[in-house]
C-alpha cells in the first residue's frame, strides 16, 4: 500500500474508532441512567406507601400497591426494552472497534503484540473484552453474563415488581398471607425467566446481521488471542 494511502487509511480508521468509542460511552451512560431513574422511582413509591400505610386500612393499602406498582411495571418494561437496545448498540460498536483493531494489525504488523483487547469481530470477542469469559466454565456462561448486565438488573427488578402486584392482587382476593407470598414469588420467577429468554433472543437477532470478517479461527501466527 502506498504511504499516502496508508496515512489516509489510518486517519479514517482512527476517526471511526473514536466515534465507536463515543457510541459505547453514550450507551453505557444511557443504560445506567435509565436504570437509576427506575430504581429511584420505585424507592420513592415505596417510601410514599410506607407513610400511607399508617393511616389507611390494609385493603386500601393493597389497592394502592396494585395500582402504583402496575404503573411502575410499565415503566420498567420501557426501561428494559431500551436497555436491551443499548446492549445491542454497545455490542455492535464493540465489534466495529475489534474489526478496526484487526486492520491496525494488518497495516502495522508489529502492533499485534501491543494490543491487550480482542482483535476479532465476533460476539465472543466482545464478551471476552467485557469480562464474561470468567463464567466460561459454568453450564450457561452467556446466560450468567447477560444476567449481570444493566438489562439483567432491570429484568430482575421488573420481576420483583410483578411479584408484588400478584401478591397484592391475591391479598385483595382474600388468598391469605402465605398464599399471597407464594403466588407473588412464582409470578416473579416466571416473569424474570420469560423476559430473560425473550430478551436474549432479541439481542441475538439484533447482532446477527453483522457479518464476521475476522473470526478467531483465522488469526495469524503470533497474534494475541
Amino acid at each position: 500500500m502506498p504511504e499516502t494511502d496508508r496515512a489516509s487509511a489510518l486517519t479514517i480508521l482512527t476517526t471511526e474508532h473514536y466515534t465507536l468509542q463515543m457510541v459505547r460511552t453514550a450507551t453505557i451512560a444511557d443504560a445506567t441512567g435509565r436504570a437509576g431513574h427506575l430504581l429511584t422511582t420505585i424507592s420513592a413509591s415505596m417510601i410514599a406507601l410506607g407513610f400511607v400505610a399508617q393511616i389507611v386500612s390494609p385493603r386500601v393499602l393493597l389497592t394502592l400497591v396494585l395500582v402504583i406498582f402496575s404503573g411502575l411495571f410499565l415503566i420498567g418494561l420501557a426501561t428494559l426494552f431500551r436497555a436491551v437496545e443499548l446492549v445491542i448498540e454497545d455490542v455492535q460498536a464493540g465489534l466495529g472497534i475489534n474489526r478496526i483493531r484487526h486492520v491496525y494489525g494488518d497495516l502495522e504488523p508489529f502492533t499485534r503484540d501491543v494490543f491487550v483487547r480482542q482483535m476479532h469481530d465476533e460476539p465472543e470477542a466482545v464478551e471476552a473484552d467485557a469480562g464474561q469469559t470468567g463464567w466460561r466454565k459454568a453450564r450457561r456462561p452467556r446466560l450468567i453474563g447477560t444476567a449481570l448486565t444493566v438489562a439483567g438488573l432491570v429484568n430482575l427488578v421488573n420481576g420483583l415488581v410483578a411479584g408484588a402486584i400478584a401478591g397484592a392482587a391475591s391479598g385483595l382476593l382474600n388468598a391469605g398471607l402465605t398464599w399471597s407470598i407464594v403466588i407473588g414469588a412464582v409470578v416473579a420467577v416466571a416473569v424474570i425467566s420469560a423476559f430473560g429468554v425473550a430478551l436474549g433472543r432479541i439481542g441475538r437477532r439484533g447482532i446477527a446481521p453483522i457479518s464476521t470478517r475476522y473470526p478467531r479461527k483465522t488469526r495469524t501466527e503470533g497474534e494475541p488471542p
